[in-house]
């Protein structure tokens, strides 16, 4: 049996189990798919097409809706229904696998798990979809760019987006025109790289995303700080020439200096060599941070990995641990707004401070990053209710940051086109209100 025709066939279990068991069950996808197989070849395209698929679904219904008429497509075999959804996300999403290809594909699955009539009805249906949607499709597609006062995303083939990756201007190792090809290869429609404290790798990532056809959102992530508490404010759509933000990102990078040199002092008071330049050194153009001290640490065999690095040492309350204390929250989520951009909690149930989201609204709070890796369906569901009790925008991501974190993959977490509709809306809105201000 050939490769891509196993993948086929563990993504549509996948699909199944998502129908079934709730879509809360998406962060265990990759390792459902990759207990069918010990190929990575196979588990990876599997993957691949479950979350391209997914997030595109709503669409994807739209269209099988659109071209049988006579059929509820939810009183069709569940069976039936995933198959046509997944050949569909092929047929309209991934441009390098030939449509006969994809259609056939679908047939055989069907027949195998389901029944002859229902290789039938998909051939049938699979044909018309084609017919209406692939064969004449993109002629008269515009290709938009974003302007000062309003962000446009192109529309076009692909779907959902990562709005949590990290590059080697901070603490990730992917340069940005890495970032980009693995986009690509996932089929994304849209990324944000939120480096912290720093939006340098933006302009070069906006000059290559605008020639491979692929969204970015200008973003970063801020670090800030409530009492002693270091917590994260991602900003969407932001200016990036805005002075305000730019005079306070130089002066988070020179506390940023100043920190791992208290950092590496205090580590020398606990009996661990280590100096400020080798981890200046590892971070080379990158903001310098505490992930850059773990992998010094890691690296002189203090530790033996990233987590114990923060754990014995590095993480909040431990006993090399320096406070940031550049940015108080209030002051983050304001120079968001300040600078046209869209301030949203990141990863909560990593920060555990949920007593905060009340005066973070207060502040000008407008959203909340509901899907994350660490985050359980309990947790996903509490920031969805918390999210509608003070109409914050959701949001997600993986928090790619390259081989320094390799358990997070870029895409693993991704949120459908209609989040980020509703992101750019409410950014829209804003800068409307602005402007009428003004």
């Amino acid at each position: 049996m050939r490769k891509r025709t196993l993948s086929r066939e563990i993504a549509l279990q996948a699909l199944y189990q998502l129908e079934v068991r709730g879509d809360e069950i998406i962060k265990e996808i990759d390792s459902f798919c990759r207990k069918q197989t010990k190929e990575a070849e196979i588990s990876d395209f599997a993957i691949m097409l479950v979350k391209g698929c997914f997030p595109a679904i709503k669409e994807i219904d739209k269209k099988i809706t659109s071209i049988s008429k006579h059929w509820d497509l939810h009183r069709m075999p569940v069976i039936d229904r995933n198959v046509l959804r997944l050949a569909c996300y092929e047929l309209l999403y991934v441009s390098d696998i030939p449509p006969k290809v994809s259609i056939n594909e679908a047939i055989d699955l069907a027949k195998k798990y389901s029944t002859e009539k229902s290789g039938l009805f998909v051939n049938g249906v699979l044909d018309k979809v084609y017919s209406r949607y692939v064969k004449n499709e993109g002629k008269d597609q515009k290709d938009t760019s974003g302007s000062k006062e309003k962000v446009n995303l192109k529309t076009g083939k692909r779907s959902g987006g990562d709005l949590h990756i990290h590059t080697d201007f901070s603490d990730g190792t992917a340069s940005p025109e890495k970032v980009i090809e693995e986009a690509l290869k996932l089929n994304l429609h849209t990324i944000a790289i939120t480096d912290h404290d720093s939006i340098d790798a933006i302009e070069i990532a906006q000059s290559i995303c605008n020639r491979k056809g692929i969204n970015i959102i200008p973003a970063v992530e801020l670090s800030s700080y409530h009492r002693t508490a270091d917590i994260h404010i991602l900003g969407y759509f932001i200016d990036i020439k805005n002075s305000a933000l730019l005079g306070k990102l130089a002066e988070l990078r020179l506390e940023r200096i100043e920190r791992i040199k208290k950092i590496t002092k205090k580590l020398n008071n606990l009996g661990v060599d280590i100096n400020p330049q080798e981890v200046f050194d590892i971070a080379g153009k990158g903001s310098p941070g505490r992930m850059h001290v773990a992998e010094a640490l890691c690296k002189r065999g203090s530790c033996c990995n990233i987590r114990e690095s923060f754990q014995r040492y590095l993480a909040d309350e431990c006993p090399a641990c320096v406070p940031k204390m550049t940015l108080t929250l209030k002051e983050g989520i304001e120079l968001i707004n300040s600078s046209g951009g869209i301030p949203v909690y990141s990863h909560p149930g990593t920060t555990q401070r949920d007593e905060l989201i009340p005066k973070m609204v207060e502040y000008g709070l407008q959203g909340i990053e509901v899907y994350y890796p660490t985050h359980s369906p309990d947790d996903i569901k509490r920031y969805l209710q918390l999210a509608k009790e003070y109409d914050l925008v959701v949001t997600g991501g993986s928090d790619y940051h390259g081989e320094r974190r390799p358990d997070l993959k870029l895409g693993g977490i991704t949120v459908g086109n209609s989040i980020i509709e509703k992101i750019k809306k409410r950014h829209d809105n804003m800068i409307g209100m602005l402007s009428h201000n003004n």
